[in-house]
């Protein structure tokens, strides 16, 4: 085995000689693209650490000013002295060829990494006390990471991000606005006024039986079905073909007990092979598997995506996932944390919105009213963080009077980007679908 360090020296050095001749303006611009990691020989890290302290005062960082920097923090002699940043400021006569040479420190520094994470998965691979599920999930994990550390220069940097920031205000302007995936339920739509955006956490919570389960397949339909998009759902309760057969009775509009009474007519029969195709032929993915741990759901959710991109990812429901670290078998709050934060990371790193249920507490029940955002059951972290926060309830005369066409009231709780309000709807439990209520009006 080569055990020689993965590094350019002329790359590093030239580098650093480009950014002794490059103008303030320009030399921010650099330090905007550059990393401390990019460098592997420590005089040179220390030259760069120098670079961040003047510029970072907004003094042109040159020969004089470095070599007074360094004298003065006492690391003039670590760097090298006079001799080194001597011919570091020689190598280069200009500052434009830097991105020439900038490839080279970031391949060293990428491969440098995985060097790294070599070495850990071979420590992981001799730890017995980790469980087989526990050590693929962890691989899957690090290597994602390692996926993104690799030329990160274009997220760094703010003047692509307020370049795309003006491009969505514009657009907006327009009466252009770039929306996310929309719920295809017409009040809630009205509310989510972008829709749910890539990398957004949307959770919608309730009590058992009230009916956030057909909302998600109903939003799953819409998606799938109407909009064309590549749907991935993670059943933790219920079979997928559970799942797909309501989906289908759903999109057919045919009740499960005119099925089972065999007593259908011809239209509803052209109905359900219709909707049997369109479900057969979309871009829905379903995982059934029970009592997962938030690191399969994003391993998983990352294979898949890979293959072909997502457009919505759908969890049923978060109470029912595991943690993956020691930390998280302490306590149920701190299970609960990793895995509101784990999805929240799966979203951002994807760029897919995911909608993840999760429970209510009792607390509701007891006091009467409408639920909130503090009646989440588990941890406070699910509030912090998710992006919009849906709550259902149901009309108290309508759950005691076990009406079959219960008005649903679809909570905004809370919105980012948007405002908060109610959107009431129908809930059709023949055939599991929320439909437009009469009493449509939306409360801010």
């Amino acid at each position: 085995m080569n055990n020689e360090s993965i590094f350019d020296q002329s790359s590093e050095s030239a580098v650093l000689s480009c950014f002794l001749h490059a103008q303030l303006d320009e030399q921010r611009e650099m330090l905007s693209t550059l990393r401390e990691d990019h460098f592997h020989l420590y005089e040179h890290k220390l030259i760069f650490q120098s670079f961040l302290r003047v510029v970072g005062k907004s003094i042109h960082a040159d020969y004089i000013s470095i070599k007074s920097d360094l004298d003065a923090n006492g690391t003039l002699e670590d760097a090298g002295g006079d001799k080194t940043l001597a011919e570091i400021a020689a190598y280069c006569q200009s500052s434009h060829s830097w991105r020439r040479y900038f490839p080279q420190l970031e391949e060293a520094r990428y491969r440098r990494s995985l060097e790294m994470l070599a070495g850990d998965m071979v420590h992981k691979a001799r730890d017995r006390e980790l469980k087989l599920e526990e050590l693929k999930n962890w691989s899957e994990t690090s290597v994602m990471r390692a996926d993104y550390l690799i030329d990160d220069s274009e997220k760094l940097s703010i003047k692509t991000v307020v370049e795309r920031a003006l491009d969505n205000i514009e657009s907006t302007m327009r009466g252009e606005p770039k929306i996310g995936v929309r719920t295809g339920l017409v009040p809630v739509d009205d509310l989510l006024m972008f829709g749910m955006r890539g990398g957004d956490m949307i959770v919608l919570a309730a009590r058992p039986a009230v009916g956030k389960t057909s909302a998600a397949m109903q939003i799953a339909e819409h998606v799938a079905l109407d909009a064309q998009k590549r749907v991935l759902i993670f059943s933790l309760e219920m079979t997928s073909v559970s799942l797909m057969e309501r989906m289908i009775r759903s999109r057919a509009k045919v009740r499960a007990a005119d099925i089972l009474a065999q007593s259908i007519s011809k239209y509803q029969r052209d109905s359900l092979a219709s909707a049997y195709a369109e479900v057969r032929d979309s871009q829905i993915l379903c995982d059934d598997t029970s009592g997962k741990s938030i690191g399969y759901i994003k391993a998983v959710a990352r294979r898949a995506h890979q293959k072909e991109p997502l457009d919505l990812i759908i969890i049923d429901y978060l109470q029912l996932l595991r943690g993956d670290s020691k930390r998280s078998k302490d306590n149920r709050v701190n299970e609960v944390e990793e895995i509101s934060g784990g999805i929240k990371e799966l979203a951002k790193t994807l760029r897919v919105p995911v909608l993840v249920l999760a429970q209510l507490n009792r607390d509701p029940e007891k006091r009467g009213g409408r639920p909130s955002l503090s009646d989440l059951k588990g941890s406070g972290a699910i509030e912090q963080d998710a992006d919009m926060v849906m709550i259902l309830h149901c009309d108290e005369e309508d759950a005691k009077n076990h009406t079959q066409h219960p008005t649903v009231e679809f909570i905004v709780a809370k919105h980012r980007e948007g405002p908060t309000g109610v959107a009431p709807m129908s809930f059709n439990k023949a055939i599991t679908r929320f439909e437009i209520s009469s009493n449509n009006g939306r409360e801010s």
